[in-house]
């Protein structure tokens, strides 16, 4: 899907309209797709294209000074991987940050998922947004991402129907000639264990698409977190612990014995209640 888009996007980038062409000419979009769900390999990446493209020079990046006299494409990335990964987040990210305000066009970084993007990440984003135009994809919003949430436009995306998303896992296993003993389970448990979404889909046929041959026990064995379903008793447990706090307060006011022992007899369960399911979802998560 947001390759999709970014297809659309570079493609009337490529055949501006008759208004755009009369008017003054716009800057040169360098689009930046980022496959990699982890931060650290997400800016190895960036600092690839952007080295590619010719917008950050080699030096930047602690290569050595002979490769900004070559020309972007002349660089082996090959060479000078091993270099670029051994530089932190925080290295790379000084890197970009000068070379994006320097650049003279437009940039637009296009993250295929920031779901498993930490706090603590965080803030090199937020550096990245005040240069570049940043589009992306998340399953789910943590809170402590709040900074970034609010600086992007939420769009919701439907989930796929299952229709769809067993027409995508058919078509990739008849693609790569993926070995498998029964196709119809097969499909129909990728496509419950995928929820619709078309990242977990892709995860598992990938994953998948490794073995030898995929049989009956390795399909029962896959597994992923979209498919997982959560229901959210914050509610039920705020006014349960409500009632029982009333009721401590009522017995005492009534001079009740009886009552404010079963008050505090349910405080307790609830206490045993709640640490139990806050232990069951720290483990989920």
């Amino acid at each position: 899907m947001l390759e999709a888009a970014l297809g659309k996007l570079q493609g009337r980038e490529a055949t501006p309209s008759p208004e755009r062409q009369s008017s003054r000419p716009c800057r040169a979009l360098t689009v930046v797709h980022l496959h990699d769900h982890q931060a650290k390999g997400q800016f190895v990446e960036m600092a690839r294209q952007l080295l590619a493209a010719g917008i950050i020079k080699p030096s930047a990046l602690e290569l050595a000074r002979r490769y900004d006299e070559l020309p972007p494409a002349e660089i082996e990335w090959a060479k000078v991987k091993r270099t670029v990964n051994r530089l932190s987040i925080r290295d790379l990210t000084g890197a970009i940050i000068p070379a994006l305000s320097a650049h003279g066009g437009r940039v637009l970084i296009a993250v295929d998922d920031m779901t498993r993007l930490t706090p603590t990440q965080q803030a090199f984003w937020l550096a990245l947004f005040d240069q570049a135009q940043v589009i992306t994809c998340a399953s789910e919003k943590k809170q402590g991402l709040r900074k970034l949430w609010w600086k992007m436009k939420e769009m919701e995306v439907s989930p796929l129907t299952p229709e769809a998303s067993a027409e995508i896992v058919q078509t990739y296993i008849t693609q790569q000639g993926v070995l498998i003993e029964s196709p119809e389970l097969y499909v129909s448990h990728v496509v419950k264990q995928g929820g619709g979404n078309p990242q977990a889909i892709y995860d598992m046929v990938n994953d998948s698409a490794k073995e030898r041959v995929v049989d009956k026990r390795k399909i029962r064995e896959m597994r992923h977190q979209a498919g997982i379903r959560y229901l959210d008793f914050t509610p039920v447990m705020m006014v349960a612990s409500a009632l029982i706090i009333g009721s401590r307060y009522l017995a005492i006011g009534l001079g009740d014995t009886e009552l404010y022992i079963l008050a505090g007899m349910a405080a307790a369960l609830f206490l045993s209640l709640r640490f139990f399911l806050f232990k069951g979802a720290g483990k989920a998560n």
